[in-house]
């Protein structure tokens, strides 16, 4: 199935703090919904239902899978209020930054998406 790429309105926070990382972050984007389920480690604990992904060096992607999230029944978890109105097709990314940053501020970024 093909993925599509969804974007949480954080990305934009993401895209104007580190505007270096601006083509590698659509690079690996690309790469991404190509294979969401084989690539990406899925975490755990307050981040369950989440992927996370290299971008470079020390940063790191997270993201989510619309048919994954549904299979496993995690719309709650993943607070996705428009969960209905989003293809199950649908990779959403919610923010990049580094390692650390990124695990912390990730349980408050699943909601709120707009489309690319």
């Amino acid at each position: 199935m093909p993925y599509i790429a969804k974007y949480h309105s954080y990305i934009n926070t993401c895209l104007k703090k580190y505007p270096h990382l601006k083509t590698p972050f659509e690079k690996k984007k690309d790469y991404i919904i190509q294979n969401p389920l084989q690539l990406g480690e899925p975490l755990k604990g307050t981040l369950n239902g989440l992927r996370s992904f290299p971008l470079q060096k020390n940063f790191i992607i997270i993201y989510l899978i619309c048919d994954e999230c549904r299979k496993l029944n995690q719309e709650f978890l993943n607070k996705c209020t428009q969960c209905g109105q989003i293809p199950q097709n649908s990779v959403i990314f919610l923010l990049f930054g580094p390692h650390d940053y990124a695990y912390k501020s990730a349980p408050g970024q699943r909601v709120t998406l707009q489309e690319e």
